[in-house]
């Protein structure tokens, strides 16, 4: 695990990283975000059995339970030798902590976060991110404070795992989770597990078969598939609540089943660090050479109206002074003052808006040839779609004339990562998890599968060897 998060980290430092400055891209993770230990974050309905679960899972009451709401914020729980508590202004002004990006939330978000230290043994290997449970009053004029479903979607974008649990009471039908499913989980179906829980508390097969049915209806109109995913019906034992006449044997397989995917984290993690950075590599490609290619359109334009005038107006003035009237240079003078005002006040700043509208067939002439492929088309205009708003930004704020050349090299970088090195990544993770590296595994199986916090050496560029023709730097 070592060796992967040290590669992925010489990946984004080496070639992402830079590239992503030059043009303005949103920055890459941060140094605590990738060290950071496998997370598993817990959203639900108000109820639902969110922290009953945790303290279940970890064998103490760390997290208040109740059948009204009882918590209104995101509470950290990870490990540590002694039970200690940090609010949130600490928690995010930490540079070892993966949670800096949260301040841009605004303090009122900040002032709802919490981080619980414990000594459990599941916390070794696995930090749990209890949330407040949604509900139906959450609207606009009256909401928490804060961007709910954007805050949600931060933490699942860098959760390896999601658990989004039900209740009977309520399947699903709160406006708060039907938001949070459109806004915030779209895309990250394979890090998601549905669960119904509380199903203890039903007393005939006909009650379960109606809220299971319900849930299924609810998740329908929220997931865009033929298919559901796997709903997950568990219950958590508790003493003082009454049995139920249902069979529960396969109720606990359930949530001994759902129990085995959350210690699995560790190994979702990397496959997840995988997966995140190709996006990102693919993302910052688009971004990158739709402006690059329009940036340099629109240089090439610059030139060609500066050398056009300069030409005319240096031929006008040779012609003066050819002819000998020399009065008439300073009109030319003013004259070319005012046409060169001109081209720079208004025909180059209405160039540069044309090739920012123009950016979509920029993006198509780019990649025509990728675009034909029918299984890689709708994929790329998706990405698109998605990056081109803050491309148009960046490109009318900046000016497209202070944009860097993308070097050959840096193109050629780029391209070889999002084709071959990241591919190859996941395919020696792929063989790794079978056993095919078994002595490698046998060293590191009795450690937390954590990231090192010291600095790792980074790969480096070297140059291809083996014939007499130079071969261009790459990464091996």
């Amino acid at each position: 695990m070592d060796n992967f998060a040290n590669r992925i980290r010489g990946y984004y430092e080496e070639v992402l990283d830079p590239l992503a400055k030059q043009f303005m891209f949103r920055r890459p993770p941060t140094v605590g975000e990738l060290r950071r230990p496998p997370q598993v974050l817990l959203l639900g309905n108000h109820s639902s059995g969110k922290s009953t679960f945790v303290n279940h899972l970890l064998g103490d009451d760390v997290q208040s339970t109740g059948v009204a709401p009882t918590d209104d914020g995101f509470t950290i729980i990870t490990y540590g030798a002694t039970a200690t508590e940090r609010d949130g202004a600490a928690v995010v002004s930490n540079p070892d902590l993966p949670y800096e990006g949260l301040r841009y939330f605004g303090d009122q978000l900040v002032s709802h976060v919490r981080l619980k230290l414990r000594p459990a043994e599941l916390l070794k290997t696995v930090t749990l991110i209890d949330s407040p449970g949604m509900i139906d009053a959450a609207k606009a004029e009256n909401g928490r404070g804060f961007d709910f479903p954007g805050v949600v979607r931060w933490f699942a974008e860098r959760a390896d795992l999601v658990l989004v649990f039900f209740d009977p009471d309520k399947p699903g039908t709160t406006g708060e989770t039907l938001q949070v499913f459109r806004e915030s989980l779209a895309g990250i179906d394979h890090k998601m597990l549905i669960i119904l829980n509380k199903v203890d508390q039903f007393q005939c097969l006909h009650d379960f078969a109606r809220a299971y049915g319900a849930l299924c209806w609810n998740l329908g109109k929220v997931i865009p598939r033929k298919d559901l995913p796997m709903i997950y019906n568990i219950f958590v034992p508790l003493s003082d609540k009454p049995k139920s006449r249902l069979p529960m044997e396969d109720f606990e397989k359930a949530r001994n089943d759902l129990i085995c995917e959350l210690h699995r984290t560790p190994t979702r993690r990397m496959d997840n660090q995988i997966t995140q950075i190709h996006a990102y590599a693919e993302r910052l490609r688009l971004h990158a050479m739709v402006i690059d290619k329009a940036a340099d359109t629109f240089k090439s334009i610059r030139a060609r109206w500066r050398g056009l005038l300069l030409l005319l107006f240096g031929g006008l003035g040779a012609a003066a002074f050819a002819t000998g009237m020399v009065v008439a240079l300073p009109v030319i003078a003013l004259a070319a003052v005012l046409a060169f005002s001109l081209t720079e006040l208004i025909t180059l700043p209405r160039a540069k808006r044309r090739l920012i509208r123009r950016f979509d067939q920029i993006f198509e002439k780019l990649h025509d040839r990728e675009l034909l492929l029918r299984d890689r088309a709708e994929d790329l205009r998706m990405m698109w779609e998605e990056v081109s708003p803050r491309a148009r930004e960046i490109a009318e704020k900046s000016g497209l004339q202070s944009f860097k050349k993308m070097s050959w090299h840096d193109r050629e970088l780029l391209e070889e990562l999002t084709g071959k090195l990241i591919p190859q990544l996941r395919s020696e993770l792929y063989n790794a998890m079978r056993g095919s590296e078994a002595p490698a595994a046998d060293l590191e199986q009795d450690r937390p599968a954590m990231l090192p916090a010291s600095e790792p050496p980074r790969p480096r560029l070297v140059e291809g060897v083996g014939s007499g023709t130079p071969k261009r730097k790459t990464f091996f």
